[in-house]
């Protein structure tokens, strides 16, 4: 068998094995093509049965890796609503989503869920609501659907999940009649008239908290409180998204937050189900730590990241995965 078939093999193996895992009785033990390999190959992949640091004991039952529930050590939670018949038609890529729960994360403002929706208002309507349910979740950040057009509805959506009717926000208004004219000055737009679907993007749910300007687009930002938590209802445009929130979004209401601690270590051609033990260990020893790992089959790189909110507690951690896993021949780069 050749290295590449033998690496796609062992591969298949681990992913078969994965949902039988609770079925066996003890652990899983790997065995190497016997064909001769470079050192380098020997130390990642052979698994002998004398014990090592890493070891399975016999009483327990080999179990498909998970990452610990960090939101635990949190003081609050956010979700991401994306809008739009594009982002859940495969058309379009739905980056904000990405680059807000980055944002978020470092802000100290972890993400439970990111959920993307169509254009339908019945379904915007309820999902609105089962995030306003949630007592785990603060903020809801809803992107997309404010644009000039028939199928931009995440205003009304908002308005009826709310209770609230729709009104011509006045300083939005203006704002439109003032970037509309400048166009037209420019050459972009024939007409220096406001028509009816720019002003669409000034027709807003009564009773917002605060309104952002949009100093890159017309429709504007929007906060609203409800129960405690808050809303924010952004453009679905990334440049306009981006601008609103970290010009004006972040500065002034996301200021509080605790960004947790983030250290990894990196792996090449490591087998994910050595760490198991020392995972399942560390994750009883500390349950205030997110311990995860994440293979990528196509670079051989495996990653064991930790999270927390204590750096002492992060640190502490990513020295024992390192020592234990250096005592087996595997030397992980931190990050």
């Amino acid at each position: 068998m050749t290295r590449s078939a033998a690496s796609g093999f062992q591969q298949a193996l681990q992913v078969f094995l994965g949902p039988l895992g609770d079925e066996l009785d003890s652990a899983i033990v790997a065995i190497s093509n016997p064909t001769p390999q470079p050192e380098c190959m020997r130390l990642a992949h052979e698994e002998e049965a004398e014990a090592d640091p890493l070891d399975v004991p016999a009483d327990h039952s080999m179990k498909t890796l998970w990452l610990h529930d960090w939101y635990i050590v949190a003081r609050m939670a956010t979700s991401i609503v994306a809008i739009g018949d594009e982002l859940v038609g495969g058309f379009t890529l739905d980056t904000n989503s990405h680059w807000l729960a980055e944002r978020l994360r470092l802000l100290g403002y972890p993400v439970k869920r990111v959920t993307a929706i169509r254009d339908r208002p019945g379904e915007i309507v309820d999902q609105l609501k089962r995030e306003l349910a949630d007592a785990e979740i603060t903020d809801v950040f809803v992107s997309g659907g404010l644009g000039p057009t028939p199928d931009d509805r995440t205003f009304a959506s908002v308005a009826e999940a709310l209770g609230r009717a729709l009104i011509i926000w006045e300083d939005t208004r203006l704002r439109i009649e003032r970037r509309v004219r400048r166009m037209h000055e420019a050459g972009l737009m024939e007409s220096p008239e406001v028509t009816e679907g720019n002003l669409r993007m000034a027709r807003i749910p009564t009773g917002p908290a605060h309104v952002f300007k949009n100093k890159r687009g017309m429709a504007p930002g929007v906060m609203y409180e409800v129960d405690g938590k808050r809303i924010f209802v952004l453009p679905g445009i990334p440049l306009e998204l981006k601008s609103i929130f970290t010009e004006e979004l972040e500065p002034q209401f996301l200021a509080g937050g605790s960004a947790a601690t983030v250290r990894e270590l990196r792996y090449t051609f490591a087998v994910e189900a050595r760490f198991y033990p020392l995972m399942r260990e560390l994750e009883e020893k500390f349950p205030d730590i997110s311990i995860g790992s994440y293979p990528n089959f196509e670079t051989k790189e495996l990653v064991i990241r930790c999270l927390g909110a204590d750096p002492k507690r992060v640190e502490e951690v990513i020295e024992v995965i390192r020592r234990r896993s250096a005592e087996l021949g595997m030397k992980g780069e931190r990050r």
